[in-house]
């Protein structure tokens, strides 16, 4: 080889080289990435609530789908806004997931809650894990019977919960407020199980759970379910009466229950950080599909009165961007605040 030319192939090949050496390596494909991996499924709930339930029961299923090892790291407080919290700053690498409260996060955000660190817009949605209509659940021993006997209460009516955004606290607000009601929401019980005990004990006279719950503490007369706080009838309690049924109820008082309806389908929410890789987002979004539409795991979550109901991840979105995008009005969300945080502590 002539040596001009010999000088020329070796500078085609140094820079050939060089290329190759800068060129970025392919990421590792997800479903190779998370095999043998350490996934932490984060609950906010307490030991026993309905949160930690779920959490343990999806833990393994996601494990077999992924090939990894999923464990439940609890992490209760602040109505689960310590979860969340912790989860908005995780390393977003996708082996931090999260089982959130949808709907309680929207209002918290809604409110202004004091210790709200996160935005829940930012985090990426990989499914409605579940949602249901909340029931209105009262001691048996006290003076409601009915729906009615509730509204035409002339005495202060004491209801147990957590936070105030914590599903139960929020949801009685507007309900009091609905049918101007004079009520009284004790907050501090650590779990829902806390302050549906309260209930069964007399300190409060009742409280608001989801209908999973809810049915639940129905049996054996623990507790009496009067009514679904909403247009639509329980699937599980199908004879309790929905409060557009056993009452009169008006157009502004229509609006606040169904506004606190359009959050409640927002749900129990599958996250991961704000930041996660796209094609890491997409196979755990496409990893809890599975998951949550196989008819074993339906079938296992109906049995233990956990049901699941799965929302596409686009979908849940676009609820939450419709409540917190600002359409509802100063004024509007300036009454939301008040009732929430406000009238009735």
């Amino acid at each position: 080889m002539q040596p001009a030319l010999r000088r020329r192939w070796m500078i085609l090949a140094a820079l050939g080289l060089g290329l190759s050496m800068s060129a970025p390596a392919r990421a590792e494909p997800p479903a190779e990435f998370f095999k043998g991996k350490t996934v932490r499924l984060v609950n906010g709930g307490a030991a026993g609530s309905g949160y930690d339930l779920y959490s343990r029961m999806l833990a393994p299923w996601l494990a077999k789908e992924l090939g990894a090892n999923v464990i439940v790291e609890s992490r209760p407080g602040a109505g689960m806004l310590t979860a969340m919290n912790h989860v908005w700053t995780a390393a977003p690498d996708g082996l931090t997931l999260m089982l959130a409260p949808g709907e309680g996060a929207v209002l918290a955000k809604l409110t202004d809650e004091p210790g709200v660190r996160f935005d829940l817009t930012k985090f990426s949605i990989l499914a409605r894990v579940n949602t249901a209509p909340r029931v209105l659940i009262v001691n048996p021993k006290g003076p409601y019977n009915t729906m009615a006997d509730f509204a035409a209460s002339k005495k202060q009516i004491f209801i147990g919960a957590n936070g105030k955004t914590d599903g139960a606290s929020d949801t009685s607000a507007v309900l009091c407020h609905a049918l101007k009601l004079n009520c009284k929401i004790m907050i501090g019980y650590p779990s829902s199980k806390e302050f549906a005990m309260a209930a069964m004990r007399g300190e409060v006279d009742g409280t608001v759970l989801v209908d999973d719950s809810a049915s639940r503490y129905s049996e054996g007369e623990q507790l009496r379910p009067i009514g679904v706080t909403a247009r639509e009838h329980s699937t599980l309690m199908p004879d309790v009466p929905t409060v557009f049924e056993a009452l009169k109820i008006d157009t502004e008082a229509a609006w606040w229950l169904d506004f606190r309806e359009d959050v409640r389908k927002i749900g129990r929410l599958l996250i991961v950080p704000p930041g996660t890789d796209a094609d890491r987002v997409a196979y755990l979004r496409d990893v809890s599909r599975k998951v949550l539409n196989d008819p074993d795991a339906v079938a296992e979550f109906a049995a233990r009165f956990q049901p699941v109901l799965y929302g596409e991840p686009d979908e849940v979105a676009g609820l939450v961007k419709r409540v917190l995008d600002g359409s509802l009005g100063a004024e509007r969300i300036k009454q939301i605040k008040y009732v929430i945080t406000e009238q009735y502590y």
